[in-house]
């Protein structure tokens, strides 16, 4: 298994996420891997380049992801952003959520979520 697991959540309705929600999740492939990437073995499953983003609003927290740790804690990085250029700069989509731990490991685990933007706090602009 490829680190970091990405996953994109977009909810079903602007009450955050619930079980209406769709999720894509997103697996590394090794630098060795991507000029010739092995086949898709189901239709659910394509290769795709992540956008490149410029930069990103990270909070980090430990524990096993659930739907509502990660709710709490895209609200609150959010919030800790209210007031600062970054608020306005972040992308319109819920966020994204990232682990690095095995699912095996059940100390020490690291997961951070994400909110992108093409664009600097610095000054707003791209």
């Amino acid at each position: 298994m490829t680190a970091p697991v990405f996953v994109d959540i977009n909810p079903a309705n602007a009450s955050g996420p619930s079980s209406n929600s769709s999720y894509i999740v997103y697996f590394y492939l090794p630098r060795k891997y991507q000029k010739s990437p092995p086949p898709p073995l189901s239709d659910e499953v394509r290769l795709v380049t992540l956008p490149k983003y410029q930069y990103a609003a990270v909070k980090r927290l430990g524990g096993f992801l659930k739907n509502i740790n990660i709710t709490s804690q895209v609200t609150a990085l959010k919030k800790s952003l209210k007031g600062t250029p970054s608020e306005s700069a972040i992308a319109k989509t819920y966020g994204t959520v990232a682990g690095y731990n095995s699912p095996y490991e059940n100390v020490n685990r690291v997961n951070e979520v994400m909110l992108w933007s093409d664009k600097s706090e610095s000054n707003g602009s791209q």
